[in-house]
């Protein structure tokens, strides 16, 4: 088993919300990882289920497992890993990544992911990193669904100018997120805008930082009739023939939209840093299709180059922008 010294250890940060039944395994996967330096630190968000007794139990014999206490009871998924952020940042440890409640990690993923972002911090020093990875989607028994989440969700990785789809559409998971606190730094606090943590983080490391890939699935990712987000394929976005396509189409407006109030947090946070900074422009100019006409907004986005990463998303993508009246988007 590999280990290392304090300066490398690693703050795994858990959402927990009634996940009982398969906690225990996800966390078993965290212990049996190949690389031992790290601390699990856990948020229950008021769970109404047995998650805190197996927590408890498990933490009774791992004293890597920090259960975090607080005031703030439920906060949703989202605010659940904002506060976990934030309690992450008063820890010792140099690095970061986020665990779901019900996956289960390849043994190999944290020594994977640690020697790719040292890779890229000591190409760039004192810059902020991220490192995602692809995953194995599988069902509640963990049987194979797809053996790449990329190809089921038909995205990619973008080496080259990333945020030029981050700023529409995010590509990178959460739970295959590892990440330095040269970035933590810059991206928190979440602002109330921001759509997703992953989200936000994505688009901090592309507009201050670096963006590494490992095209090969570290973790198993679990579907269930429970799971917050889910694999969901972009063919079921676009049959028309589907009973929610309606409310997908809406959805997905709403949050195209959000997307540019996300934008404009973004702008301030890159005013607050760097001020310099080589994206702001496209990302001001991202944040102006809100108060622009149907029209006006599809010639500004293929202006800029902010584009969707299939044809069908960017179908969605323009046809959400040409069909939004201006009144109804800002």
């Amino acid at each position: 088993m590999l280990t290392d010294n304090k300066k490398h250890s690693v703050a795994i940060l858990m959402a927990l919300f009634n996940g009982e039944h398969y906690l225990r395994e996800q966390i078993n996967s965290i212990i049996d990882q190949d690389y031992s330096d790290w601390r699990l630190n856990i948020r229950d968000d008021v769970s109404t289920d047995h998650s805190l007794k197996v927590v408890d139990g498990l933490a009774a014999i791992e004293k890597r497992i920090i259960i975090m206490n607080d005031e703030y009871g439920n906060l949703g998924a989202a605010k659940n890993f904002g506060k976990l952020i934030e309690y992450a940042l008063k820890l010792d440890e140099a690095y970061f990544c986020f665990s779901d409640q019900d996956d289960v990690w390849m043994p190999d993923k944290l020594v994977k992911k640690l020697a790719k972002l040292k890779q890229l911090e000591e190409k760039h020093p004192g810059e902020p990193v991220l490192i995602h990875s692809d995953m194995m989607v599988v069902d509640q028994k963990l049987n194979m669904m797809a053996s790449s989440f990329m190809d089921y969700q038909g995205i990619k990785n973008e080496t080259n100018s990333p945020l030029e789809v981050l700023l529409a559409q995010n590509f990178i998971t959460g739970c295959t997120v590892l990440m330095n606190r040269a970035l933590l730094d810059v991206a928190l606090p979440i602002p109330k805008d921001a759509l997703m943590h992953d989200w936000w983080l994505a688009l901090c490391a592309a507009v201050f930082g670096r963006i590494g890939y490992i095209d090969e699935p570290l973790v198993k990712y679990r579907q269930h009739d429970n799971n917050e987000v889910g694999a969901k394929r972009i063919r079921d976005f676009m049959n028309p023939l589907s009973g929610e396509w309606k409310k997908r189409w809406l959805e997905g407006k709403e949050n195209l939209f959000q997307s540019m109030k996300q934008a404009e947090a973004l702008a301030e946070r890159i005013r607050e840093h760097d001020p310099s900074n080589v994206h702001l422009t496209l990302v001001e100019e991202y944040v102006s299709l809100r108060r622009a006409s149907p029209l006006e907004r599809i010639k500004k986005i293929q202006l800029m180059g902010v584009h969707a990463q299939s044809s069908s998303r960017q179908v969605l993508l323009l046809s959400r922008l040409l069909l939004t009246p201006k009144d109804k988007c800002t």
